[in-house]
């Protein structure tokens, strides 16, 4: 898996993650590799005991979940685009994984509102929405976080890992989630800041309760909430 040149053609490909759908001309054999992103796994992989609930926002085509939920993690993912959200579909049944792992086809952002996606269809994990002329073809629909709490079941007690990757909407995708930050006790976020900026994500966090916040590699940071703000 050391490779960086893409497929030719569509193939099904096994990584030490699991087993996946890779589309041709496309880096999806890229995010299939148990090393893709080592800073983020080794984090989670060293802090694995301390959680059971894994949330996926930005999944792509899943990875992360399936890694996860071998783990005996409940996985609730989250892909706005619809290659990509087949193909993650795609790579639950491959891995007999479809009962376990619950994905939607939803954006997190801070209003529910339908959005239009810029669509990278070599990188697709870099697919984004499109801010500037709204002329993309890929309708997405975003939803908030708080709005789906009640159908997600997710019950207090829970440790969550909630990693956030969603190419420049961290910050909209944190305000969205506002009042699950407040209720919820036990939360850690994985934050990709590269896009939004580390600055900004710490401002917003910072706004929404009292975090511990560190380094996990050179494009992204965790937040382990510590309390509400009084």
């Amino acid at each position: 898996m050391k490779s960086r040149t893409s497929h030719s053609s569509d193939r099904i490909i096994k990584t030490s993650v699991g087993t996946f759908y890779c589309r041709k001309n496309t880096n999806d054999f890229q995010f299939a590799n148990y090393y893709y992103e080592w800073g983020v796994k080794k984090f989670i992989l060293k802090h694995i005991k301390e959680y059971n609930v894994f949330i996926d926002g930005g999944s792509c085509i899943g990875a992360y979940s399936i890694l996860l939920s071998k783990c005996d993690f409940r996985c609730i993912a989250f892909e706005p685009i619809a290659d990509n959200y087949d193909a993650l579909l795609k790579n639950l049944e491959l891995n007999k994984l479809s009962d376990k792992v619950v994905a939607y086809q939803i954006g997190l952002g801070n209003e529910n509102i339908q959005a239009r996606f810029k669509f990278n269809a070599v990188n697709t994990g870099a697919s984004s929405i499109d801010r500037e002329d709204n002329s993309s073809d890929q309708l997405c629909e975003i939803r908030t976080f708080d709005s789906m709490i009640l159908d997600l079941k997710i019950e207090k007690k829970e440790k969550i890992l909630f990693k956030l990757d969603v190419e420049g909407m961290e910050t909209e995708a944190l305000l969205g989630a506002a009042d699950f930050i407040i209720k919820y006790p036990n939360i850690t976020f994985i934050i990709e800041y590269k896009h939004s900026g580390i600055d900004h994500v710490k401002a917003v966090l910072n706004t929404l309760a009292d975090f511990e916040i560190g380094i996990v590699d050179q494009y992204n940071i965790y937040a382990r909430k510590i309390r509400n703000i009084n």
